[in-house]
Order: C-alpha cells, then structure tokens, then sequence
C-alpha cells in the first residue's frame, strides 16, 4: 500500500514538472515590444533636460510675481505675501530646500516659552509635512524656521502653482506653530 501512495506521488511530481516546462516552450506569452518614441518626444525630453534646477526655481520665482535674487551664502532670496523666503537648489539635483527663516523668535532666557516651543515642533515635525526647527543666535533669541525638501522638475505640471501650495504649506505651519504655542500657554494659566 505504502508503494502505491508514493507511485502516485511520484507521479504528481513528475506531471506537474512536465506542464510547468511545456508550459515555457510555448510561445503563448509574448513580450511587450517597445516602439521607439518619435522625433518629438527625444526633442521635448533634450529640452527639459537642458533646464538646470536653478533656472527653473528663478523662472517659477518669477512667475509668482516675486523677485529672486542670490544671497552671499548662494541661497536664492524672494519675497512672497510680504515673507522673505530662502530656496537651495544645486543645478545636478531635482530637489530644493525652502527656507522660511525666523517664522518665530522668543528669547533665550524665557524658559517657559523654550519649553511650550520645543513641544510645538516636536508635535509639528511628528506629522511629517515640513521640518521645524530652532536655533539660538549671537543675540538673546531663539528663532524657529520652516523648512521643506521638495522634488523640482519641469515635468510636474504648473511649476508655479506647485510652488505655491508649497509656499502655503508654510503659513499653515506657521499659523499652527503661532495657535498651539498659544493654547500651550492658556492651558497652563487655566491649570494654576
């Protein structure tokens, strides 16, 4: 009996080998075949291609309604809704650093306001949409900036109004950074 079981096992192996490698031998499945693209896309993708990340960020910027210029450090500085702000670009990287320096300030010797600050950006950063950060300067501040990592290439369709919602995404924060330090300080007058 034990002999016929593994008869008929054996069997089931080797049948199911044999239709998997029949299976391949046909000619049932065929490739894809890729179809060279025309004359005009090979000239639109060169075109793009010539476009350095830096040109592209100072025609968006300017398509905005705001003037960029260049910083001594190589940052490029525009005003946007009465906000100075910094872009980073590197002409061999499809990404760019926006920068909204000094969103907030406090000094350094108010301990309190550090403590309800510090609990804000952790907060904000948790949610992942923007960098928060803070530095303590050469005078008695700590200013907080806004910063976000963002891909910028000439195939996102309407650059400009990209970077607008990108811009905006750094009110939102700011307005969220300003409220919740805000109610962090109403809640510890309500407990005392």
């Amino acid at each position: 009996m034990e002999w016929h079981l593994l008869g008929i096992l054996i069997f089931v192996v080797i049948y199911n080998i044999y239709w998997y490698y029949k299976e391949d031998d046909h000619d049932e499945y065929c490739p894809p075949i890729a179809t060279p693209p025309n004359d005009n896309q090979v000239a639109e993708t060169n075109m793009e291609e010539k476009i350095s990340t830096g040109q592209l960020t100072l025609d968006a910027i300017e398509r905005i309604g705001s003037e960029p210029k260049y910083t001594e450090e190589g940052y490029i500085q525009f005003e946007y809704q009465g906000v100075i702000f910094l872009m980073e670009t590197a002409n061999d990287c499809m990404f760019v650093n926006l920068i909204w320096p000094w969103c907030h300030s406090f000094s350094k010797f108010d301990i309190d306001e550090f403590a309800r600050a510090r609990q804000v950006v952790n907060d904000i950063n948790m949610r992942g949409l923007v960098s928060v950060f803070y530095s303590i300067t050469d005078s008695d501040d700590v200013a907080i900036h806004i910063k976000k990592n963002f891909l910028f290439v000439p195939q996102i369709p309407n650059l400009e109004e990209y970077l607008r919602l990108m811009l905006d995404s750094f009110f939102r924060t700011a307005r969220t950074l300003d409220l919740e330090i805000e109610k962090c300080r109403l809640q510890e007058c309500n407990s005392i």
